[in-house]
């Protein structure tokens, strides 16, 4: 299969709705309940946006259009309308025994911890291949085999398995429960933010900062006992450290939030923790940080999604993992981490150290796409990414390296 990759404005509508027909109910229902939450406690919206872009963009551009008639055009819009479009193009083209697996999985993406996001990333690797010039088989879909995608070109094919990653993968504090617990800790932070200066409260779990109720108001608990204390409070389940930096001048957090992260890493001696912060400008702040006594275990849990991945190719051709990162870096850091060791050269060695995984060829780790443009009215989607080879692959193949390298390689 190889679809068309260019498309005009006019042709979104036919493609909104052909994903309203299958999930347009589902997504507005979802999105609807993802709101409550956020009225409840709006310090999940960030979260939820990030996690469930395409179906906020989805539920609202069709809100937009039953009231005006017609679909939103923002630059919010442009990530929804660069999936479905090859999306709907790719079931078009599918035989009808590929079709309903294929919607199976848009519309268990609905209800997915991580929204439409692993499905747009397969259908976006599969839209960059076939604009490569490769023939695309859905294999998983067809039933003939376990990997995503059979790419071929002449006569060299080639497996792909597409992997994403979270913000939480490995992360024994989850953003979601992280904000749950900062709603319950608002009473203490607002009282604290009308007594001038800089406050900080440290909290401490042994271990995940778990999910229930029970545990976070346990947690809320102790860190009002320690701000009424001034000092620390221990419970079974969190240890709570409260001081008072008095009225040195502090970064606002308003201001430029990665500095205020920089500097209450500093003033709490730890790094990559989960920071939150309140207070009024100029006044007060509060700087909470929740860490867990244990260490986070990121590239050991990416490093086993990828050997997971390796395990689902066939071992009879060549491979390439794709495994998707959702944090941005730049092209300057990431010629850096490319000549450096660093988690990425990590991961690809605990793939590739193992004989049993030695048909895997690349390990390609790619960053959330931006919106390109040529300055002439065309645009598309596009993001950086890292290569990294297999210097003794069991089946060399060329062809498959030039699959990210449209432009030159780093």
């Amino acid at each position: 299969m190889r679809i068309s990759i260019e498309a005009r404005p006019a042709q979104i509508e036919s493609a909104v709705d052909w994903v309203s027909g299958f999930i347009g109910a589902a997504v507005d229902k979802r999105i609807a309940a993802l709101e409550q939450q956020e009225a409840a406690n709006p310090l999940l919206a960030l979260h939820f946006c990030e996690t469930f872009a395409l179906e906020f963009a989805l539920a609202n551009a069709r809100r937009y259009r039953k009231s005006t008639g017609r679909l939103p055009m923002g630059e919010e819009y442009f990530p929804l309308y660069s999936f479905l479009l090859p999306a709907s193009r790719i079931y078009a083209a599918l035989p009808p025994s590929s079709q309903k697996p294929y919607i199976g999985r848009l519309r268990d993406a609905v209800n997915g911890s991580f929204g439409a996001r692993p499905f747009a990333y397969e259908v976006s690797i599969a839209t960059h291949l076939m604009g490569q010039g490769w023939d695309v088989e859905f294999a998983d879909y067809a039933g003939t085999a376990r990997f995503d995608l059979l790419a071929r070109r002449g006569a060299v094919e080639v497996e792909v398995e597409c992997k994403t990653t979270s913000g939480d993968t490995g992360r024994k504090i989850h953003r979601q429960e992280a904000n749950r617990l900062a709603q319950l800790l608002l009473p203490t932070t607002q009282a604290l933010a009308e007594i001038r200066g800089c406050h900080r409260i440290l909290i401490v779990v042994p271990d995940r900062l778990g999910p229930s109720n029970e545990e976070l108001e346990g947690i809320a608990a102790a860190v009002a006992t320690a701000v009424n204390r001034k000092d620390q409070a221990d419970a079974p389940t969190v240890r709570v450290e409260y001081m008072f930096d008095g009225l040195d001048p502090w970064h606002e957090p308003g201001d430029d939030v990665m500095e205020a992260i920089s500097f209450f890493e500093q003033r709490f001696g730890r790094t990559n923790a989960n920071l939150m912060f309140h207070g009024r400008s100029g006044y007060s702040v509060v700087a909470v940080m929740i860490v867990s006594a244990k260490a986070d275990s990121v590239v050991d849990a990416i490093a086993e999604e990828a050997k997971k991945a390796a395990g689902q190719c066939s071992g009879s051709r060549p491979a390439l993992i794709a495994l998707h990162l959702v944090d941005e870096v730049n092209r300057h850091d990431l010629e850096s981490m490319l000549r450096s060791s660093n988690g990425m050269h990590q991961i690809t060695h605990a793939v590739l150290r193992s004989e049993a995984r030695r048909h895997v060829d690349t390990v390609a780790f790619t960053f959330p796409q931006a919106r390109r443009t040529d300055g002439r009215g065309s645009a598309w989607l596009s993001g950086n990414l890292i290569s990294l080879y297999n210097p003794e692959p069991l089946y060399p193949c060329a062809e498959i390296r030039s699959i990210f390298r449209p432009s030159g390689q780093m």
